[in-house]
């Protein structure tokens, strides 16, 4: 089943929001959701052989457009889109990975470098000024150029792994766990998305989520944040390889950066 364009675009800029609190982003504007469009309808047709949405992407000035959701988010001219009324829409896994993968590839980029990049493809080039871009030229670009863009990694498998820890039911331990709520596992699922560096994965009974990185092991390197859903706090354990320990509370919003320095 597809999903509506204008479903995509709330979903970048819902997404959007969420890197901005936990990393660093760019305002999502107008221009950069019409090219956003673009690659994740092309990304599709890459990963899973069909079409995303069934809205027209138009050949304008500046590069592929959907009309309608132009004209829905015009409003805000050239700057950001900074509603935080919008709520991250609810997909398929498939579709949000999809959508990640595509976010990750293409949203590093300024609206005006993806105006330049879809000026120098061929779904734009052969296609007339204002006219519809053919979804099989779309199609056959996509297959060729950027089908590496979606290949299976060990973020899909937490992703994937957060999705099943989110299904577990109260007391899923035997020993009186609760259950964990659906806006606390998008919220790790949105941090998981931006890491570099990619943690193994794992729930306690104690209303916490685990990120791992590396070996608890003598004489290497090893980092633990324990995520707890009350009030979001963040236990951090960290190993130097001369065993040297480091323990504080952080926020959500530092894991990125301890990473980085990991």
């Amino acid at each position: 089943m597809n999903v509506d364009a204008f479903v995509v675009a709330e979903w970048f800029i819902a997404h959007n929001n969420s890197v901005m609190q936990l990393s660093f982003a760019d305002e999502m504007s107008n221009l950069k959701i019409q090219k956003l469009l673009y690659y994740a309808q092309g990304c599709c047709f890459a990963y899973m052989g069909k079409e995303l949405f069934q809205n027209d992407i138009v050949a304008w000035k500046h590069g592929p457009v959907v009309p309608d959701v132009y004209d829905k988010y015009q409003k805000y001219g050239r700057g950001g889109i900074n509603s935080q009324d919008i709520q991250k829409p609810v997909l398929s896994n498939e579709h949000e990975i999809l959508l990640i993968k595509t976010y990750n590839a293409f949203a590093k980029y300024s609206a005006w470098e993806l105006v330049n990049m879809t000026h120098m493809e061929d779904p734009w080039k052969m296609t007339d000024f204002q006219s519809v871009i053919s979804k099989l030229l779309i199609k056959n670009y996509f297959s060729t150029h950027h089908k590496d863009i979606v290949v299976r990694d060990d973020m899909v498998e937490n992703i994937e792994q957060l999705k099943e820890i989110g299904k577990y039911p109260s007391n899923w331990d035997g020993e009186g766990a609760v259950a964990f709520s659906d806006d606390f596992i998008q919220e790790l699922i949105d941090l998981i998305s931006i890491l570099k560096i990619q943690p193994d994965v794992g729930a306690t009974g104690r209303g916490s989520i685990d990120f791992e990185f590396g070996s608890i092991k003598p004489h290497q390197k090893y980092m633990d944040f324990e995520i707890f859903e009350d009030q979001r706090k963040v236990h951090m354990f960290k190993k130097d390889q001369l065993d040297k320990t480091i323990e504080k509370e952080i926020e959500m919003e530092d894991i990125n950066g301890e990473i980085q320095q990991f």
